[in-house]
């Protein structure tokens, strides 16, 4: 089983490591972030036991790291670890990263990993945009203070460069970025918002299209700027925070068709990414039904005809909510990928349906939550097909919910 700890997180740095910098000075380095008087970079046995996962880390870090300020270690890495590494290889070190953290199976995916910026497990898994420093400084610090190194020789052995380098044709899946917006994915699900606002939010990429300030909606406790929707013409509206709200009511018509003029842009270039997005994930979605190679099923495994609603079968909000947004986006579009596989002789669709169908029943055995049901489901898919494309197959899985293969009518 594959394991985070500071073993396999510093092998996969060394392994992406600039030319002529040695494991040592690299491993020694990074503990200087935490230590600055604790210096091992002329220690070859010390080093080595570490990334090799033989041995804890010194309580010289251990008990020095609760203390520290992860901003201050993110900035150290920034100045003194970014150059230590290829450049050509930061997305592999996403990747080799963030699979590692989905297969570890004793982080919970409420756990924070990412100590800089509080981002969990769950959080990191579906994200494809990082600050890059903040990202391994706040891995690194998770596996100095949370995780035993000692015994970990297993999972060191399976990070190869190898390994790694299986990730290179879903480098171009990662992007980097220099800060992350104030209004997170966890405070965006706390946020109740209607779909018109929500609209207008994802068009000036969730700010105030005047004065670019983060925005979000007034609740008690989240420190968020208030959004509010200003209607400047009978048919269209703007989003703003409260500051430029006031100020609007007053402006000049000049002013007013200006912010106009700018959210039909905004528009447009909303409707061209929701296109190349679109056709992105509908070629992932493709891509995972061409490896699909899933469990046999008995002959008693039947399949639904009529399709039930999603509000029929699903009881928690959220899990509705995001099967029933799949099923809107892409429903098509998995449709479209089975009949054109079908046709070419690729995938036997009604074979995959009762597969889906017996995974099913199966994880309904343990009664476990729908929502446990659905993950449970989405990485059997995923670790089946490559461990590639996970919202590819999340949307299928919805497509199956949608079709009855998952999740029965609830019974009134």
């Amino acid at each position: 089983m594959k394991k985070l700890c500071f073993g396999t997180f510093a092998t996969i740095l060394k392994i992406c490591s600039a030319k002529r910098i040695s494991q040592k000075l690299l491993c020694g380095t990074m503990l200087l972030s935490i230590a600055p008087t604790y210096d091992i970079r002329g220690e070859d046995g010390t080093v080595s036991d570490l990334i090799l996962g033989k041995k804890n880390l010194s309580p010289n870090i251990t008990d020095k790291a609760p203390t520290v300020d992860p901003r201050a270690v993110s900035n150290y890495f920034k100045q003194h670890i970014l150059n230590m590494l290829d450049s050509n290889k930061r997305s592999l070190i996403i990747l080799a990263l963030k699979d590692i953290i989905a297969s570890d199976n004793t982080i919970e995916p409420d756990t924070i990993v990412e100590i800089v910026n509080g981002m969990t497990k769950k959080s990191i898994v579906r994200r494809d945009a990082f600050v890059f420093e903040d990202f391994i400084a706040g891995v690194f610090l998770y596996t100095v203070l949370n995780v035993e190194n000692r015994n970990c020789e297993d999972s060191v052995k399976e990070t190869t460069a190898e390994y790694i380098q299986s990730f290179e044709d879903q480098k171009m899946d990662i992007s980097f970025i220099t800060t992350y917006s104030n209004l997170s994915m966890e405070t965006a699900y706390e946020i109740a918002i209607d779909a018109r606002s929500l609209v207008l939010l994802a068009e000036t990429g969730g700010k105030c299209q005047k004065c670019g300030r983060v925005l979000g909606i007034k609740k008690e406790g989240n420190d968020v700027n208030y959004a509010k929707v200003v209607r400047l013409s009978e048919t269209d509206e703007v989003v703003l925070c409260v500051e430029c709200e006031r100020e609007i009511q007053n402006a000049s018509e000049e002013v007013k068709l200006a912010l106009l003029s700018e959210k039909h842009d905004l528009e447009v270039l909303m409707a061209a990414r929701d296109a190349t997005s679109r056709y992105t994930i509908e070629k992932q979605i493709e891509q995972v039904l061409r490896e699909v190679d899933l469990m046999d099923v008995t002959d008693d495994t039947q399949l639904k005809i009529e399709p039930v609603k999603v509000e029929n079968k699903i009881t928690e909000k959220r899990l509705k909510e995001r099967v029933l947004f799949d099923v809107r986006w892409l429903y098509q579009g998995v449709n479209d990928a089975l009949d054109r596989l079908a046709g070419e002789n690729k995938l036997n669709v009604d074979k995959f349906a009762k597969s889906v169908k017996r995974m099913y029943e199966d994880a309904s055995e343990s009664h476990i939550s729908q929502s446990a049901i659905y993950n449970l489901l989405v990485e059997t898919l995923f670790e089946k097909t490559g461990r590639k494309y996970r919202e590819a197959c999340e949307i299928i899985i919805s497509y199956f919910v949608q079709r009855c293969e998952v999740f029965d009518e609830i019974t009134k």
